[in-house]
């Protein structure tokens, strides 16, 4: 019965997400039916509809129900209980359930933060229509709460392997909450296009905290997801340049533009229609990136199971949202025209070339991506898009965008700055040298991508010291200066990842090897002895573990490491679990293979400097983003407090 009142509330939920799409059109359309004063309360009500659902879902996870198929598909008795509530958004059914949730949570609060104007109405009734689509995709095709009657299975299939690790607790529910708020920009814009009572400039400030938000949650989902990669797959990598990696890539690059466009907007009443194209866009990236990783269409370990009828359904409401959002755009673009005047040199021409940069390098992907699936297609053969050709791409893109982003901070708005570019000129060509003589003195042959990759971590390095150094100079304790060091800190972040994403591609060290008791390999310095193998036992795997001494390089004992060959308990499935030795510049990693004889595993060894650095600078990114979204109240009480403990300190 529980599951049951589960589905119930989806019901409730999508007929009041139809009430709200529908309360501003009604009296538009002529029909006395004035719902309008009522969509506060259908939001709210929606809201708790849809948690209740979810917290119906969680309980059937925790207490075993394999009368429900979507638990005994993703659950077993043998799960520990946190990877129970984590299986809730690990399968198909729950993670919509969970998308939508999120989204109809975040819509109360917004609700309840904002007042009742036009703006207001028509952002929630484009939220309740996006609802009401993805709720009618869950009650036709993918009902989490449908029964196995009558055959009901006495033990769960159990929890993809893959996913039984940290990254599906953080990871799912970061993308998740992002995508929610490319939707919430998205119903923004509509709303923006719709409602002619206030500019442009005021809708567009509105949705900047969202977006920021949005941004905010894509950087540390994605980051995550490289992490969880990194460590559960054992391949030693941390981005595969899988259409599944790059669905969510995709529209994080859209957000950063976005953000960067909301605030040059902000400032200089300028480009909003660009604003809002990013924002149309960024959200049906997303649903695009659904389609690809529901539908079965793309094969990878990321992948949800083919379903052509989920993927018709992600691909229809992809093209309402796409057709409808952009059809209204173009609508309204005539007198989103003004004339913009600023020197080529300016910040903000700066900024939209860095906002152009990233648009192409996220339509660059998104091809890539899709060319093999339109190939087939078309051709009915199939071809391969791999790494080669995305860094071919990305990395020279990533360099032009990180050479506008370091100076666009530097440059005055509207007119150029003969002196600022002369400082520029100069460090341009000091990074360069010293990218250069690192060529020459670390590798034993040019390198093009290594040379980019460290120019632009030294070029953002010293553009942001140049701009700390003037903001400071010229520092006077009036006004909320939280913007621009939030600023400084998310591109010393993308600094940080560049220079751990060019180290440990050119300066990892890798040996695949027979390995047995009382053998051993230096590599990098270290010395590895394979000292014994283990059997452990878990409650829901067993594994062969090898136990490995590391010793540094004055032949000192540094760690032990475990990498294991697990055998899950309830599907026979096998995976590799990695053996890592973390530090602050390097980390050594060890994934246990296949055995090849009684004593004797294939080991992988491997040396990867900084490459923990390419998650830090990622969630040094995150928290500067979300260092923007403190309370107003909370930085005006800080700057009330900071003359008093002054005052205390002399």
């Amino acid at each position: 019965m529980t599951a049951e009142i589960g589905l119930l509330l989806l019901i409730i939920s999508l007929t009041l997400c139809l009430l709200t799409a529908m309360s501003p059109v009604m009296p538009a359309c002529g029909v006395k039916l004035w719902l309008k004063p009522y969509q506060p309360l259908f939001i709210r009500l929606n809201s708790l509809a849809q948690m209740a659902s979810l917290f119906i879902l969680t309980y059937l996870f925790l207490c075993d129900d394999f009368s429900v198929a979507y638990v005994a598909n993703n659950s077993n008795t043998q799960l520990d209980s946190l990877y129970k509530i984590a299986a809730v958004w690990g399968g198909h059914e729950g993670s919509m359930l969970f998308w939508v949730a999120v989204m109809g949570s975040w819509s109360s609060v917004i609700s309840l933060k904002h007042g009742k104007s036009p703006f207001f109405h028509f952002l929630h009734a484009v939220l309740g229509a996006i609802q009401a689509g993805l709720i009618a995709f869950l009650l036709i095709g993918s009902n989490p709460f449908a029964r196995l009657l009558p055959g009901i299975p006495v033990e769960g299939r159990d929890l993809n392997p893959i996913l039984q690790d940290i990254g599906l607790i953080l990871h799912p529910p970061l993308l998740f909450i992002g995508y929610v708020g490319l939707a919430v920009c998205f119903a923004a814009a509509i709303a923006a296009l719709l409602d002619s009572s206030q500019p442009l400039k005021q809708h567009c400030k509105q949705m900047r905290p969202w977006a920021i938000l949005a941004w905010a949650m894509l950087t540390g989902g994605n980051a995550f997801g490289s992490w969880w990669a990194y460590n559960e797959l054992g391949w030693g990598g941390w981005w595969f340049w899988d259409p599944v990696e790059n669905a969510s890539f995709i529209p994080w690059l859209v957000a950063t533009a976005l953000m960067h466009s909301l605030i040059l907007g902000e400032r200089r009443d300028r480009f909003h229609g660009t604003s809002l194209f990013l924002a149309i866009l960024g959200f049906s990236l997303c649903l695009l990136g659904t389609f690809l990783v529901r539908s079965g269409v793309v094969q990878s370990v990321h992948a949800f199971a083919a379903d052509p009828l989920r993927g018709g359904a992600m691909l229809t409401l992809f093209a309402l949202v796409s057709i409808c959002g952009f059809t209204l755009l173009l609508q309204r673009l005539p007198s989103l025209n003004r004339q913009i005047d600023g020197n080529m040199l300016s910040r903000e021409s700066l900024m939209q070339l860095g906002n152009l940069m990233l648009l192409v390098a996220a339509i660059s992907i998104l091809l890539g991506s899709c060319y093999p699936l339109l190939y087939e297609v078309a051709s009915g053969q199939s071809i391969s898009v791999g790494a080669p050709y995305f860094n071919s791409l990305f990395i020279p893109l990533t360099w032009l965008t990180c050479l506008l982003m370091g100076a666009a901070p530097l440059m005055r708005w509207q007119i150029s700055s003969p002196g600022i570019l002369r400082q520029l000129t100069v460090l341009a060509a000091i990074c360069l040298l010293i990218s250069v003589t690192l060529n020459a003195l670390l590798l034993t042959e040019f390198a093009a991508h290594f040379l980019l990759g460290s120019f632009s971590c030294l070029w953002l390095l010293g553009c942001t010291g140049l701009y700390l150094h003037k903001r400071l100079a010229a520092f006077t304790g009036a006004g909320d200066n939280r913007r621009y060091y939030a600023m400084c800190f998310a591109h010393l972040g993308v600094a940080l990842s560049i220079l751990g994403a060019t180290c440990s591609s050119y300066f990892q060290q890798e040996e695949l090897l027979r390995m047995g008791p009382g053998q051993g390999k230096e590599l990098a310095g270290y010395t590895f002895i394979y000292r014994a193998t283990e059997t452990v036992s878990h409650t829901s795997y067993s594994a062969l573990q090898a136990k490995i001494e590391v010793r540094d390089r004055r032949e000192q004992h540094l760690a032990y490491l475990y990498p294991q060959r697990q055998t899950f308990n309830s599907n026979a499935m096998q995976i590799s679990a990695a053996g890592i030795h973390r530090s602050l510049f390097a980390d050594l990693y060890i994934s246990m293979g296949n055995r090849l004889s009684d004593e004797e595993f294939l080991i992988r060894i491997s040396y990867k400097p900084l490459i923990g650095w390419i998650w830090i600078g990622g969630l040094i990114m995150m928290f500067a983003g979300l260092s923007q979204l403190l309370p107003r109240k909370m930085r005006q009480m800080s700057r009330a407090t900071s003359p008093q403990l002054a005052v205390k300190g002399a």
